[in-house]
């Protein structure tokens, strides 16, 4: 019997099950991995064969190709480097407005400058650093090699966020055009290239920017490891999964659910003994990748911690009484004493030292507050129930949770920012139809939901920002490029199903951009007036405090600066004293000591007492 008679054989068997699943639906273009690439005539191509499960083949049939990537045509290499230049033109374009315009340029906000100011340690000699690592370390080293070369340039920092920016375009080309077809890669690169939130966080020294590409690295190992299940391919993952997470040490999530996708891939199964080695290879290499981190925290503290130690802080901050689903400081602690990373550690360390009435580690500092979540948990289930559904339905939400900046309040400063450009609001309904109508070959496409499963994740079990749903948008594109392709098709075919499609999308975007949250912009309104103050730009510091007292004239952070901002101008004299009497009576109110003490002195500086 022939070779080819032997694999049609054996193919046969599984095309009628198992193997169904793989096939186009309802006219997608859905290609084979190449364990699973029929690569014969059309006329063989409803029977598609299984090389693994023939078992009996050592290659190629005469005339087959080897391997399963698509080829490229030059017009698709012209197109992505044209969507590649006009991202990196708009993110350009964006840097240089903030550098001219935006105050948060030279004086970062709370994140972005405690990555800076760690950068800056490192780079000036400091590279062990003391204490167990608070944040995940990858992000500031490397930026420290910048700083290194050229300085602490904030330019030439965010100059290279675009530049990357305009790469994941690429990768998300890259990894769409393996996984689905030329139209939807090319779709899907186009609408990250034009995605708001992107351009705005890219002017940002923040980690998400280096977690897009270490994701969809991630998620492009995946589909390769898959398709070719070697000792070094998942070796391989397992490295790039260890590195994420030196990034963020959620990515840690991935490696259990790489064995998952290990176990329901693309059948056959093999057997236990090859699924259980390839998944050792796999958590080895993520304890190669992230040991340099667990050794140094175990030399320099002599806590053996993984990568950093603030899980259990953050954890309590999304599991508490007060609770919202998005970040928000504990009532026990006051909001201006528990903000900034290092300080927030230095509160909770207390708090926790003082309630167990002994020194701490980090690591047990992390347990004491994981505790206390677990506890709120335990005794309130149904209204921790309730939290997680807010979560998944905020992570799904148009509207953009921040914490640090908001992007309708950075608008002014870039007219980038205030171009028609694409949003949550468009993504997220085609991306679950996208998701609904790709579902039967749900297989090949795990990849894509485990990188969004990780964030997923994360925001239910801690809390939702947006800066922390980013690294997922690239997956989200790919789906809604996907849609909008199904859709096009759809249409010039006349399907029935469109309907029940279109009606799906509409449902979708209701889901997505009804309001679950009011918008209170007077933390950031605030924040801009501390940057305008450090400035020593007191006038427009004047006015962004009194912009946010108008939303909400309780905060007494906001009647602190702007009596500050007052009596430094010069020329607000009589109105300093008026607001600094009255957060002397807030402070006496509210029994917030200093706030009374330092009133009082400012008063007697004015001779006003």
């Amino acid at each position: 019997m022939s070779r080819l008679s032997v694999r049609a054989i054996d193919a046969s068997k599984y095309a009628s099950g198992l193997n169904r699943s793989l096939l186009c639906w309802d006219g997608m273009r859905i290609r084979y991995p190449r364990s699973l690439m029929e690569t014969e005539p059309k006329a063989a191509a409803r029977n598609p064969t299984v090389e693994d499960v023939a078992g009996r083949l050592d290659g190629p049939l005469e005339g087959e190709p080897s391997g399963g990537t698509p080829s490229i045509e030059q017009s698709e290499l012209l197109a992505i480097a044209g969507i590649w230049f006009v991202a990196f033109l708009l993110r350009f374009a964006h840097l240089w407005e903030i550098r001219n315009n935006d105050p948060f340029f030279r004086n970062p906000a709370v994140d972005p400058t405690f990555y800076h100011e760690w950068a800056v340690r490192i780079a000036n000699g400091d590279v062990i650093g003391e204490g167990v690592f608070l944040q995940g370390p990858l992000y500031p080293y490397l930026l420290s090699l910048l700083y290194s070369v050229a300085g602490p340039d904030f330019f030439l920092s965010r100059f290279f966020n675009a530049v990357i920016g305009a790469v994941v375009c690429v990768m998300i080309w890259r990894v769409a055009r393996e996984l689905f077809d030329r139209r939807t890669a090319l779709i899907a690169a186009a609408m990250y290239a034009v995605y708001g939130m992107a351009i705005f966080y890219e002017g940002s020294l923040l980690i998400s920017n280096l977690l897009l590409p270490l994701s969809l690295g991630v998620a492009w190992l995946s589909i390769r490891a898959l398709e070719d299940r070697s000792v070094s391919r998942w070796l391989a993952l397992g490295v790039m999964v260890g590195v994420a997470a030196l990034a963020r040490p959620n990515m840690l999530l991935f490696a259990p659910f790489a064995v998952l996708i290990l176990f329901v891939s693309t059948p056959p199964l093999r057997d236990f003994r090859q699924t259980a080695r390839l998944g050792g290879c796999l958590f080895f290499g993520v304890a190669v990748a992230v040991s340099p981190a667990t050794l140094r925290n175990y030399a320099v503290a002599g806590d053996p911690v993984l990568i950093s130690a603030s899980g259990g802080m953050n954890f309590y901050n999304g599991n508490n009484p007060d609770a919202n689903g998005i970040h928000n400081v504990p009532s026990i602690f006051d909001r201006s004493m528990a903000d900034h990373p290092s300080e927030q550690n230095r509160v909770y360390k207390a708090y926790a030292e003082e309630k167990l009435g002994r020194t701490l580690k980090a690591s047990e500092v992390s347990s004491y507050w994981m505790g206390r979540g677990f506890e709120y948990v335990g005794e309130n289930p149904g209204e921790w129930l309730q939290l997680l559904g807010l979560k998944f339905m905020l992570f799904v939400n148009a509207h953009e949770m921040w914490n640090n900046r908001s992007f309708s309040l950075s608008q002014q400063f870039s007219w980038v920012l205030r171009l028609p450009l694409l949003g949550f609001a468009v993504v997220g309904p085609l991306a679950m139809l996208g998701l609904a109508v790709t579902f039967r070959d749900w297989r090949r496409l795990f990849p894509l939901y485990g990188v969004v499963g990780v964030y997923l994740a994360t925001c239910v079990v801690f809390f939702v920002l947006s800066r922390y749903r980013i690294p997922a948008v690239p997956v989200f594109v790919m789906f809604a490029a996907a849609a909008l392709v199904w859709l096009y098709d759809a249409l010039l075919e006349r399907r029935a199903t469109i309907a029940i499609a279109l009606v799906g999308l509409v449902a979708a975007g209701f889901v997505v951009n009804q309001e679950l949250r009011h918008d209170d912009l007077s933390v950031a309104y605030y924040n801009l007036g501390n940057k305008y103050r450090l400035a020593n730009d007191h006038e427009k510091a004047i006015d962004q405090y009194r912009r946010s007292l108008a939303i909400n004239v309780h905060y007494i952070s906001a009647h602190n600066n702007l009596a500050i901002s007052l009596e430094k101008s010069g020329t607000h004299r009589d109105e300093a004293i008026e607001a600094w009497r009255r957060l002397r009576a807030m402070g006496i109110q509210r029994r917030m000591g200093r706030y009374v003490e330092r009133a009082e002195r400012h008063l007697r500086e004015l001779d006003a007492i």
